[in-house]
């Protein structure tokens, strides 16, 4: 026969047992809670992001008229006015020294443009523009691009001419000095450019229509271009 202790002590386990799955449940119910919650704030982040930019970027509410000053392709000859009408453009600004975004944004521009020819898709020119012309000599620039696509091609010029683009096309650099280099012990070969990452797309007539900010992915690049051409037509 169970006694008044047993009975009182199996009792109070069936007590702190449902209390404890009482205690859980309401842990997961809150744990769904705020997995739901932070969902529901990434969609709404999402969606507001995409009610500002359709792009990983932004497009200018009017196309920007850029005049392009008398810079030096990669093969020598004038880069004008004329190189960037008629057809869409990529310019992106960067040095052949650039240890990582610059190495990485023409890879992905190069994997973009194959994705695009293999559904048929145009793409733009690229154009990759020195910001470094005190090293970035014309035919080691022309070797550089090509490294990545046959196509692309290189930019440089006078610092003062390569100025005037970059503050037309709101880009900003600065050289600094290399990791690990003292000011007294640096040297014009040992410095680094900080430089703006985005990708400037330009319309057909020349004019500056958005900016295509990093990381770069070469799907997105594509998705992106296409929907600034659907929303310019």
């Amino acid at each position: 026969m169970m006694t008044s202790k047993s009975k009182l002590s199996i009792t109070v386990a069936a007590v702190v047992a449902l209390s404890a799955g009482a205690w859980l449940s309401s842990l997961q119910q809150q744990a769904n809670k705020g997995s739901n919650s932070a969902e529901i704030k990434q969609k709404e982040l999402l969606a507001a992001r995409n009610n500002y930019s359709p792009i990983q970027g932004s497009i200018l509410p009017a196309a920007r008229k850029v005049v392009i000053p008398a810079l030096t392709k990669d093969d020598g000859s004038t880069f004008s006015a004329d190189d960037v009408t008629g057809h869409w453009s990529f310019l992106f600004f960067g040095y052949t020294n650039c240890p990582d975004v610059c190495p990485a944004t023409l890879s992905s521009l190069a994997q973009s443009k194959k994705i695009a020819i293999a559904s048929n898709h145009m793409f733009p020119d690229v154009y990759f523009v020195s910001v470094d012309p005190d090293r970035d000599k014309v035919e080691m620039l022309g070797e550089y691009v090509e490294y990545f696509d046959k196509d692309f091609i290189g930019v440089t010029g006078e610092e003062k001419l390569i100025k005037a683009l970059t503050l037309q096309m709101s880009v900003v650099y600065i050289k600094m000095p290399a990791y690990g280099d003292s000011e007294a012990g640096s040297h014009d070969s040992g410095y680094l450019v900080d430089h703006s990452s985005s990708i400037l797309l330009l319309n057909p007539e020349g004019k500056l229509v958005a900016f295509f900010d990093a990381p770069h992915q070469p799907k997105v690049i594509l998705k992106d271009f296409q929907t600034v051409v659907s929303l310019k037509k």
